[in-house]
């Protein structure tokens, strides 16, 4: 159980961000979700009990105005732009990443927090320096997308700027997430619901190594990192499972777990991205050792959990996917 009190989180009607506000409130936590919009804000996309506010500007004067009335223990932010593969407009990237972070921090900045909890991504690592070689956070950041940048250049910003307001700042950076939660045109959603149907799927050859990491356990971590005394100011840490997980296998293990046979997925009928590691798994044992979380789910339990969630909730996609 955590001993955080108050939670304000940053794109809380998201795919991570709902997962940790039902996480938060589960515990007890007073949760509070600044959204973009009431749209964002309606009651069917959070859980009951979330104190929503909007703010249509991540301008800090505005943002303040927005936040005059709450304060909170430890702020979660995970809103940013360019996750998905079509977001790549520029200024948006910047203004999603960079400007709403910056706004954040100053809105903010006389809250009495115990920490305010950063989201980083592995892709500002860029590609790895070894092959079979788990990334650690000593890997200098090179970046080789746009989306990767914004997210590095979030980080390296965000941290001087927090180390000038004297804010508790630490960045988590994800690797490959998956659960239930997932947008249905991500690959094991899109998986799932094409072999349903007995369709085929056209993918890449499928030989990428990937750090695979269930949802709730990415949750827990959040919750985790507003807790450590160890952890220090102004440092990122990786949040993986630090299990390499070829690509292939993710298939494959979809197929069986539904009764399906494996011919319906048609590997190497995709290119690869360009700019696509082959190898993308990171080193967990900074985090680990610092925190008392450890990853519990594993790749095939998690793709069981989806396949239920699905069979409730009778999700189709009708999207394709780059793998």
């Amino acid at each position: 159980m955590t001993t955080c009190r108050s939670a304000l989180v940053t794109g809380g009607t998201g795919f991570l961000g709902s997962v940790l506000v039902e996480h938060l409130l589960a515990q007890g936590v007073e949760t509070i979700c600044l959204v973009r919009s009431r749209a964002a804000a309606d009651p069917r996309k959070l859980p009951k009990g979330v104190r929503t506010i909007e703010a249509t500007s991540s301008q800090a004067s505005q943002l303040k105005t927005k936040l005059a009335s709450v304060s909170a223990d430890v702020i979660f932010h995970l809103a940013s732009y360019g996750v998905r593969q079509n977001d790549r407009d520029s200024q948006q990237l910047i203004e999603g990443n960079i400007g709403i972070l910056t706004g954040l921090l100053e809105a903010t900045a006389d809250w009495p927090l115990r920490r305010f909890v950063h989201t980083g991504s592995c892709s500002e690592y860029g590609l790895p320096e070894r092959e079979n070689v788990p990334i650690a956070e000593s890997q200098p950041l090179r970046p080789t997308s746009l989306y990767g940048s914004a997210k590095a250049s979030s980080v390296l910003f965000g941290t001087a700027l927090a180390l000038r307001l004297n804010v508790p700042f630490v960045t988590l950076r994800l690797f490959g997430v998956f659960g239930p939660h997932e947008a249905p045109d991500r690959l094991i959603p899109y998986l799932i619901a094409r072999l349903r149907r007995d369709e085929t799927v056209d993918l890449t050859p499928g030989e990428q190594i990937r750090d695979l990491l269930y949802e709730d356990d990415v949750a827990e971590a959040f919750i985790a990192a507003a807790d450590a005394i160890g952890m220090k100011s102004g440092e990122a840490y990786n949040v993986c499972c630090g299990r390499p997980t070829r690509i292939r296998e993710v298939g494959q293990a979809v197929a069986d777990e539904l009764g399906k046979p494996r011919h319906l997925l048609h590997w190497g009928e995709r290119q690869y991205r360009a700019d696509e590691p082959l190898w993308l798994v990171g080193d967990n044992r900074r985090f680990t050792a610092t925190t008392s979380w450890s990853p519990r789910v594993s790749v095939e339990e998690g793709i069981r959990r989806m396949i239920a969630a699905n069979s409730r909730s009778g999700k189709t996609s009708e999207h394709e996917h780059a793998f």
